[in-house]
Formats: structure tokens, sequence, C-alpha cells
């Protein structure tokens, strides 16, 4: 039996727990019930719809499931479309908690196209033909700033991987830059309109697609907080002009709190919404129970661990989807938590089950990252929590409240209306200022 517990446990650890191919069988499609607001399906089409270029945003809280659905949206194009898509995760290029320039970024940009067109596209002669492109493009950098270590023969990767891993040179490249982003701009624009000419070999109706995932994780930490915030509106809002690229079609991930610092962001960078990946929909307005979305999560567990009654009951797969908030990523720690504590509780007597006492302590385990809450952030989430709506407390509350959707303290909903509701493990916290002063 402690072995059934272990592939429970590693059913949602690990990469088994990383984003899916829409063809895997362990894929669940969270809005099939849904199809009409399917924000995915909208995005498919607005893109399959547009003509020349175009820009687009996609925006969910971390371990939503946003980055399976990104995939979805890439075979999608791919089946349907017949477009050239890459997928690229800025995970591997770009520093995410420190701030971010129009310069540093679009080296990274550039750096990850490159290295993905070289690895998954099949046309012809592509590989020597990016790589000579890449030589071009590195030359031109080392003609304007001399980047010291760079060897243009090495991996593409390496640019990307240092301006990650490496502050001291990100910060010569933002420094360097200031004020003299033109031709930066102009040389990865050619760099790409190169890249889009080869795919499309004479059919300009052939249209190639970047997908760039991970830029959700942007995010202040500390001190830092403010300055990373600052830095994403300006590279969203200020440099959205330099966003956009010839002849390519492209789509951002966003973090969620970007919308409150920069309003009507989809007006600015390419004049489409934003398209909203939510939370699994486990609770209504009320706070009650939704059968729907309780069901989904509990399909996320049998269709990656069939065996998952030897292990744990219904009603507790249910009581961790409602606390989790329907964010997967947390769902799945919960999962993993009980049957660590079910596998030690095994270790002593063969028979032992998960207790209400054990369980409660993996939710508290929980709720204790989210926590304390000063009093008057309580108030503010209570008001949140009442109305449904993440407005701001006043004019110089933008960055409190991106803060709070940055923690995921706030959650998104859609089920034929978009809605938002306070972590459910703090919904007691937040109410007892409000009670004490009734």
């Amino acid at each position: 039996m402690q072995d059934e517990i272990r592939k429970f446990y590693q059913s949602f650890s690990g990469k088994r727990a990383e984003p899916l191919e829409q063809d895997d069988p362990r894929y669940v499609p969270l809005l099939e019930e849904h199809p009409g607001i399917d924000p995915i399906l909208k995005l498919w089409k607005r893109i399959d719809l547009a003509e020349s270029e175009s820009v687009h945003l996609l925006t969910g809280y971390r371990g939503n499931g946003k980055s399976t659905e990104l995939k979805r949206l890439k075979k999608l194009l791919e089946d349907e479309s017949q477009c050239t898509v890459f997928l690229v995760d800025m995970f591997d290029y770009v520093f995410m908690t420190k701030p971010i320039e129009i310069s540093d970024f679009i080296l990274s940009l550039m750096a990850a196209l490159s290295s993905l067109t070289e690895k998954q596209t099949g046309v012809a002669g592509l590989t020597s033909f990016v790589k000579d492109r890449w030589e071009k493009f590195v030359n031109f950098l080392n003609s304007e700033i001399e980047i010291d270590n760079i060897d243009i023969k090495l991996p593409v990767i390496d640019l990307g991987a240092r301006l990650k891993t490496d502050p001291l040179f990100k910060e010569r490249i933002q420094k360097y830059y200031e004020g003299r982003i033109t031709r930066l701009i102009s040389e990865a624009n050619k760099f790409v309109a190169s890249l889009v000419e080869k795919i499309q070999d004479g059919n300009q109706d052939h249209k190639v697609v970047l997908l760039v995932d991970s830029l959700e994780q942007l995010r202040g930490v500390g001190k830092d907080a403010k300055d990373v915030h600052d830095s994403v509106v300006e590279l969203f809002s200020g440099q959205a002009r330099n966003l956009s690229f010839s002849r390519l079609h492209i789509v951002y991930t966003i973090p969620p709190y970007l919308q409150v610092l920069a309003p009507n962001l989809g007006r600015t960078l390419g004049g489409y919404p934003v398209t909203k990946w939510p939370n699994i929909h486990v609770r209504n307005k009320a706070g009650k129970s939704d059968e729907t979305g309780l069901n989904l999560m509990k399909r996320l567990v049998e269709k990656r661990f069939p065996a998952w009654s030897a292990v744990i009951s219904l009603d507790l797969i249910y009581k961790f989807a409602e606390c989790s908030g329907g964010d997967i990523r947390n769902f799945f720690r919960l999962l993993r938590e009980a049957a660590i504590s079910l596998m030690i509780a095994r270790e002593k007597n063969n028979d032992a089950i998960l207790t209400a006492q054990m369980v409660d302590r993996v939710i508290q385990q929980l709720k204790n990252e989210l926590l304390p809450i000063a009093e008057e952030d309580a108030r503010w989430l209570a008001k949140i929590h009442e109305s449904k709506d993440p407005s701001l407390r006043n004019v110089n509350s933008s960055p409190d409240l991106a803060r709070f959707l940055d923690c995921n303290l706030i959650m998104n909903y859609l089920n034929g209306e978009e809605w938002c509701d306070v972590h459910p493990l703090l919904v007691d916290e937040i109410m007892k200022p409000c009670k004490e002063k009734d």
C-alpha cells in the first residue's frame, strides 16, 4: 500500500505536474461545459482572422492551467489554421523578480526565438539560415557595445541564459541602451522579418505565430516590488509599439496585476481585449460549492491516478478543491501533502487513514503562507469579497491591489460573467475585523 501512496504522490509532482499537451491522456478540458465563453477559443479566432501581424495579451494566475491552455492554442493554430507556431517559455531567459527593460527583454526574446526556430520547425535550410542571421545580429551588438565573454559561435541560448543569471551583465545592457533603443529595435525587426519570410517561402498568407509564456511570473518581491511593477508597466504600456513585429502574430502572457496598474492595456497593445484564463469555478458568488467545478478537479485526479480511491476519499478531493479556490497548483500541493501524512501514519499502522486532524494540518499549512493580513488590508479584502469586484481603495492604492493579485490573494472566475473573490482560506480571517466592528 505504501507503494500506491508513493505513486499517488508522484502523479502530482515534478514533471508529471507540468503543463500538458492537449492529446496527453491526462489532459482535462476545463471549459468543455462552456464552449461559448472559452477564452482560448476566442483568442484562436482572433489570430485566425487577423491580417498581416497582430499582438494579443493573455493573463492568468500562476498555477491555474494557463500554460497547458497555451499548448492547446498552439495545437488549434497548427491543426485548424495551418499556422507555424513557436511556443517559448521566457522563464528560461528572464529574471522574473528583477526590473525588466525593453532592451534586455528584446534581446531575451530574440535569443529565445532564434533557439526555438532552430529546433522546432522542419523548414529546409532554416537551421543554417537562423545561425547566419543570429551571427549578424550579435555582430551588430558587438559593434554597438563591447559584450565581454559572448562568443557568437556558442549556442544562442547562452545570451539568454546570461541575461537571466548575470544581473551585472543585464544592468550593463540596460544602462547602455537608455535613450538609444531605436537601433536595437530596428535590428530585432530585421531579424524577425527575415525568419518569417524564410518560413513563409513566398506565401504571405501563411501565418507565423509566437506564443510567449511565463511573463505572468514577473513579480515584485520585497524592496524591489515597486521597481519591478513599474518596469512591467513601462514595458507593456510605455514601450507597447516596440513589442510588435512585422508579419508576426504574437501572444504575450502578462501578470494579472498589470491590468490594474495599466488600465485599457488591450487598446494600447494591439487593440484586442485582454484574454483572461480563470481559476476552475469551484464556488459561486454566494460561496457555495459548484458541482461542475468540483467534478473537473476530481477528473484531474483520476486522469493522473485512476486508483485514487485507494489513497483518498472523494469528500477529501472535493474539500481540497474548495480550499484551493480552483487553483490547480495548490490543489496538487494539498494532495501531495495529504499523501505524505498518510504515508507517515501507515509506517506505524498499516490500516491508518487520513484523519480530520491530518487534513486540517495540511490545509493550515497552506493557509499560514497566505497570512498574516494587516487589518487595513483585511477590511479592503472583505469589501472585495462582498462586492466580487477588485475595486481600488483610493486613487493611490493600485500598487497594493497589484500585490493582492500578485500573491494570489484574489482569484478570478468565469461562469457566464467574469468575477473575482478572495482566496477561500482567507475569508474567515478577513471578515474578523468587520465582525468585531459590528
